[in-house]
């Protein structure tokens, strides 16, 4: 694991930065999050099928423009989506309401906060392109809460990007400089293992190129030319990190 420096993810005004860019870019961001979503989902579909059921609790942090929640809301009994933004939980929880589903609630939420009311709720945890956002000093408290609100046989699931290299900016105002997608740290299979593993998780899934997915939006003919491709050349796969883990009890 690469982590930035030694800035936490309470340093930054989370609830404030996507109060703006969730509402008034969420066509740009519908768009750049689709296909992350919908290859975590995929695998969600090969890897969960027990979870996909009509009697449990599917939550979703950091839901962005609500894809995976209304993926699910077909598959789990009740949804929730956890927002840092009250504007985009308000916004969502709006457009949910408008295209009749009723099974997804939308609430404000700080992942660094504990919850008490949310102990042992929830059967499935999903958190797609966000470990990335959090540092080193941030991961004890961020995976203590995910396993006091999942129920006893709970799942905790998600998606980053495969070690994606920071982007430093220089604010021309300030002169600070800062990461442009504000990520924290960067991960390679070999550090999110070892991340899980020191957490007390079990590893049930991790991987870094989705077979189903690529096979279902790219077909057969692009999977096999993309996988020969990065063999030949010795390049990783240009994909996302995804993974399926269970608290060690």
């Amino acid at each position: 694991m690469d982590n930035k420096n030694n800035f936490s993810n309470k340093d930054v005004d989370w609830g404030k930065h996507y109060d703006y860019y969730e509402i008034n870019f969420r066509e740009n961001y519908n768009t750049i999050s689709k296909p992350q979503n919908d290859s975590h989902f995929e695998m969600i579909k090969s890897n969960l099928k027990y979870y996909l059921n009509k009697n449990l609790v599917f939550a979703e942090i950091g839901f962005g423009s609500g894809l995976t929640l209304r993926y699910t809301s077909k598959y789990f009994k009740k949804i929730y989506g956890l927002d840092i933004s009250p504007k985009n939980v308000e916004y969502t929880n709006k457009e949910l309401i408008g295209e009749g589903i009723t099974n997804v609630e939308c609430i404000n939420f700080d992942m660094l906060k504990l919850n008490e009311s949310f102990k042992n709720k929830f059967d499935v945890i999903s958190f797609i392109h966000g470990l990335e956002h959090f540092s080193e000093s941030d991961y004890p408290i961020l995976f203590e809460n995910i396993k006091y609100y999942l129920t006893e046989n709970g799942v905790f699931t998600g998606a980053l990007p495969n070690d994606l290299q920071f982007n430093y900016r220089m604010c021309p105002n300030c002169n600070n400089v800062f990461e442009l997608d504000g990520h924290l740290s960067r991960h390679t299979i070999g550090s999110l293992k070892n991340l899980f593993e020191n957490n007390k998780f079990q590893i049930i899934h991790l991987d870094d190129f989705n077979t189903q997915y690529f096979l279902r939006y790219r077909g057969l003919i692009r999977t096999i030319y993309y996988l020969l491709r990065n063999q030949v050349l010795k390049k990783r796969l240009d994909h996302q990190l995804e993974f399926i883990v269970k608290p060690i009890r």
